[in-house]
């Protein structure tokens, strides 16, 4: 199995000074400590606990939505036509 980067830099920046002459080496270093940081904090979560955090924000996407949809029927005049 390839050892595949989650972040990767450009390699199309033309050296033109400093900065960007020595970008890619920066970069690396960056992305590789974002990585640990990404895969530690992958490591210390289940299955079951992402699923159950994924559930407590669609719910709050769901109350929310059906909040909005109250307000836009509260707004609608006594005569108009509701769309479905």
């Amino acid at each position: 199995m390839e050892d595949k980067r989650i972040l990767v830099a450009r390699q199309d920046i033309p050296s033109r000074c400093r900065i960007s002459s020595n970008i890619n080496e920066f970069f690396a270093k960056v992305a590789t400590d974002a990585e640990t940081a990404l895969l530690d904090t992958l490591a210390r979560r289940t299955v079951a606990d992402s699923l159950t955090e994924l559930l407590r924000l669609d719910g709050i996407r769901t109350k929310r939505l059906a909040k909005a949809a109250t307000a836009r029927r509260a707004k609608l005049p006594a005569n108009a036509v509701k769309r479905t």
